[in-house]
C-alpha cells in the first residue's frame, strides 16, 4: 500500500519552528500577545480607551453627581505580513553533507523572529514617557552616555518616572536593551547580583537589575539624524552597507538620487530611496535586491531640513563628505510594564513545503501574518531612554 506521510512535515515543522522561535523572540515576553487562527491580512482589532474618572466627596443626603463614560475607539491593524520562501532541489540534497533543510528552514524562521522583534520594540516611539542625560544631573535632549558609574541611577530614575506616570510599580517590569547596554549593566554590579553566563538567551531573558527583567536584543531601536548644507551632484552617503550617490539627473544607475533644487529636495528624495518609496525612477534609481534588503530595518524620517533614520539595531551610516553631517547614534532602550504594547498573530510562524511541478525540487515558504499597535493605555506604561550607542 503506497503511504505518503508529506503533509505532516509541515506541522512538525511548524510545532518546531513555534516552539524555536517563541524561545528567541522578546516580543512575546513583553507584550500582550495574542494568537488568533481566524485572523485575515487586513482585519481591525477594536479596543476603546475609557475616559478617566473623578473621585468626588460624598455628602449624605445629597445626589451623588453621576460622570458621563466616554469610549475613544482604538484599533489594531493586521498589516504586517511577511514570508521567506526558496526551493531545493534533490540534486543538492545528495551534494551536501549537512541538514539543508532544517537549517534554512530555522534561519528563515529567526529572521522572521527577529522581523517582529524590530516591529515591536520600535514601539517605543510612542512611549509618553522619556528620559535623557537632563534627567540624571547632564544636558537635557541629550542622550546618556552610560557607564558603571552613572547606570544604575538611570534606570532607576527611568523606573521612578514611570511611577509618577501613574504606572503601578511591580516585579514584572522589564528592561529591554542592546547588547552592548547589558554589558554595560553587568560590569555595574557583582556577579551574584546579576548575570549575562548565557548569551544564548532563552527569549533575550539576560537576568535581573535593580528589580526590572532584563532582556537583551540586537533589534532595540536607534536612530540618529542626517543634515544637509548644499549637497552637490557627486555627494555621497552610505547607509547600512547600501551607498546612495547624489546626481544632477537621473540615469539608471542603482543608487542614484536626484539633488533637487535645494538640501529639502535632496533630503525628501533621499528618504524616498532608503524607504522603497514612490519615485523609484524619477527621483531615484532602484538599488539592487541585495542592497534592499540590507536596507529592511531601515527608516528615513524627515523633519524640516533634518533627516532621522531609525533601524532595528545597530546600522552603520558614512560620508566623505562635509556637506552631509551624520549625528551621533542613540539608542532608544526600553523601560515598561509587560504588556504596554499588543501583538497580535494570525500563528506563529507557519512553515508549507510543496513538490515543484516537473521538477525533483521542493518550494518551501516560511511565513507569519500580524499586527502591532501601543494603546493608549500602554503609552503611558512605558519610558524611551536615550542612551548613546
Amino acid at each position: 500500500m503506497a503511504q505518503n506521510l508529506d503533509a505532516f512535515i509541515p506541522e512538525l515543522w511548524s510545532r518546531r519552528i513555534q516552539y524555536l522561535t517563541k524561545n528567541a523572540l522578546v516580543a512575546t515576553q513583553i507584550c500582550s500577545f495574542e494568537e488568533q487562527p481566524d485572523l485575515k491580512y487586513g482585519d481591525r482589532i477594536h479596543r476603546p480607551y475609557p475616559n478617566d474618572l473623578v473621585v468626588n466627596d460624598y455628602v449624605k443626603y445629597t445626589d451623588t453627581t453621576q460622570q458621563d463614560l466616554i469610549g475613544t475607539d482604538e484599533y489594531l491593524d493586521i498589516d504586517q505580513s511577511k514570508e521567506i520562501s526558496f526551493a531545493i532541489d534533490e540534486v543538492d540534497w545528495i551534494q551536501m553533507k549537512y541538514d539543508l533543510e532544517n537549517s534554512y528552514v530555522e534561519r528563515a524562521a529567526y529572521r522572521l523572529a527577529n522581523d517582529i522583534d524590530g516591529k515591536v520594540l520600535s514601539e517605543v516611539s510612542n512611549a509618553v514617557v522619556s528620559l535623557d542625560a537632563g534627567d540624571i544631573g547632564g544636558t537635557a535632549g541629550q542622550a546618556i552616555s552610560l557607564s558603571t558609574s552613572n547606570c544604575l541611577n538611570a534606570v532607576m530614575t527611568a523606573g521612578a518616572k514611570l511611577t509618577a506616570n501613574g504606572c503601578e510599580m511591580d516585579k514584572t517590569w522589564a528592561l529591554v536593551v542592546s547588547p552592548k547596554m547589558a554589558s554595560v549593566i553587568a560590569q555595574t554590579v557583582a556577579q551574584d547580583w546579576f548575570s549575562l553566563a548565557d548569551l544564548a538567551l532563552k527569549n533575550g531573558y539576560a537576568g535581573n537589575f535593580a528589580g526590572y527583567k532584563v532582556y537583551s536584543s540586537n533589534n532595540v531601536a536607534h536612530s540618529r539624524t542626517i543634515s544637509f548644507s548644499t549637497v552637490v551632484a557627486t555627494d555621497e552617503i552610505t547607509v547600512a552597507g547600501v551607498k546612495f550617490t547624489f546626481v544632477a539627473s537621473i540615469w539608471s544607475t542603482a543608487g542614484n538620487v536626484l539633488k533637487g533644487a535645494n538640501d529639502a529636495a535632496a533630503l525628501a528624495n533621499l528618504a524616498a530611496a532608503i524607504n522603497g518609496a514612490a519615485g523609484a525612477g524619477t527621483t531615484y534609481v532602484e538599488v539592487s535586491a541585495a542592497d534592499r534588503a540590507k536596507l529592511k530595518n531601515v527608516r528615513a524620517n524627515l523633519d524640516a531640513s533634518t533627516g532621522v533614520l531609525t533601524t532595528a539595531g545597530d546600522v552603520l551610516v558614512s560620508t566623505p563628505d562635509t556637506t552631509i553631517t551624520v549625528g551621533a547614534e542613540e539608542c532608544h532602550a526600553l523601560l515598561c510594564r509587560p504588556g504596554a504594547i499588543d501583538l497580535v498573530m494570525q500563528q506563529n510562524i507557519d512553515v508549507r513545503k510543496n513538490p515543484l511541478p516537473k521538477q525533483k525540487a521542493d518550494y518551501y515558504i516560511i511565513s507569519c501574518l500580524y499586527g502591532v499597535k501601543t494603546f493608549q493605555e500602554g503609552k503611558e506604561r512605558m519610558v524611551k531612554m536615550k542612551i548613546a550607542a
